[in-house]
């Protein structure tokens, strides 16, 4: 295949200011398992990569010693994929096959996913396979309380990764871990050690998302009993915490829906309350397909949907999880259901 139409996957690192994810960047870069990664790094970044480059960030593009493109981000992220994009066609740079972009500590993930996706020449070369979380142990509380960007690090994140455990008891950890969960219930977690490897971040590029895991942490089983009977929506179970007004929540379909009248309702509700929607992941068991649907979006912005083999959790069954801010589940499962008696009224009629 030509070089210059590849699709290639995007790893989002984020993390709020001094939550260590350029150390831990500069740990997974070591080594022939990263050869083949461009890194865009931020030149306002508070720590940056420099100490792992040939000669410092003065130059638009350097090379890591084991082969890696980094970049110094100097204007637009889309102009920056773009260009860089355009000299690996060219082959004026090495043929890398996935790019790791570091976000600065106060940055919110939702711009440069929205440039991810809605941008149509980034997105054409682009996707995003993955957006990684460093959170920080011992600051977390404090930052949580005082700035909004972490919560919509947090919220944003496929993968929390724990940073300074060693500097905090146990029980601290757990708390947070605890409070993680019950932010961002979609997101698998891992402590921070000094033996990560490239894996824990490059891995995530390969378009398989770890269903299997999402299907265990969400409680999508196979058994799964649909308790109040009622249509569309049967089980809507809930995930709540008093972090200003942040709730996480799942809903689950007891019918398969239909795909042409969910993508209309969904498409109204990120229109309407977009701003208030801070994820949305899940498996659609969708009627007339064969496969799961894996379902993702950000605020206004939705994945390119992707397919799975089989159903992690064994038996279809659909569930969205959702992180909002100001927007109850009842609001959202409401609207789908009257949603669906609106379009069956019409259709009698």
């Amino acid at each position: 295949m030509s070089l210059a139409y590849d699709v290639i996957p995007v790893i989002v690192v984020t993390g709020f200011l001094g939550s260590g994810k350029s150390t831990f960047l500069a740990d997974v870069l070591k080594g022939d398992a990263a050869r083949d990664t461009a890194v865009l790094v931020n030149e306002f970044g508070e720590v940056g990569l420099d100490h792992l480059l040939i000669g410092k960030v003065e130059t638009e593009t350097v090379l890591l010693d084991n082969g890696c493109v980094c970049c110094a981000i100097r204007g637009e992220l889309k102009d920056a994929l773009a260009h860089l994009f355009s000299r690996r066609a060219r082959g004026e740079v090495p043929p890398f096959s996935r790019v790791v972009l570091e976000t600065t500590g106060l940055a919110t993930p939702a711009p440069i996913m929205a440039t991810l996706l809605g941008d149509r020449v980034v997105s054409s070369h682009y996707s995003i396979a993955s957006v990684v979380t460093v959170v920080d142990a011992v600051n977390a509380r404090q930052q949580r309380e005082r700035h909004s960007e972490w919560l919509a690090q947090v919220a944003a994140a496929d993968r929390l990764l724990i940073s300074k455990t060693d500097l905090v008891d146990e029980a601290h950890v757990a708390a947070l871990e605890a409070e993680l969960e019950r932010v961002n219930p979609a997101a698998s977690m891992a402590r921070r050690t000094v033996h990560d490897d490239a894996s824990a971040v490059l891995g995530l590029a390969a378009h398989v998302p770890d269903f299997a895991d999402f299907v265990r942490r969400t409680g999508m089983t196979s058994n799964a009993r649909r308790d109040d009977g009622e249509r569309p929506l049967a089980r809507l179970s809930q995930h709540r915490e008093n972090l200003s007004t942040l709730t996480s929540f799942s809903i689950d379909f007891d019918q398969a829906p239909d795909w042409p009248v969910f993508t209309l309702w969904f498409t109204m509700l990120l229109n309407r309350h977009g701003d208030n929607i801070l994820r949305v992941k899940g498996l659609l068991a969708i009627r007339g397909e064969s496969q799961p649907v894996v379902l993702h979006a950000v605020h206004h912005l939705v994945h390119p949907v992707l397919h799975l083999d089989a159903w992690p959790g064994g038996a279809p069954l659909s569930r969205l999880v959702f992180i909002t801010e100001g927007l109850d589940r009842d609001a959202v499962a409401d609207s789908y259901r009257r949603f669906c008696r609106h379009l069956e009224t019409e259709a009698i009629d």
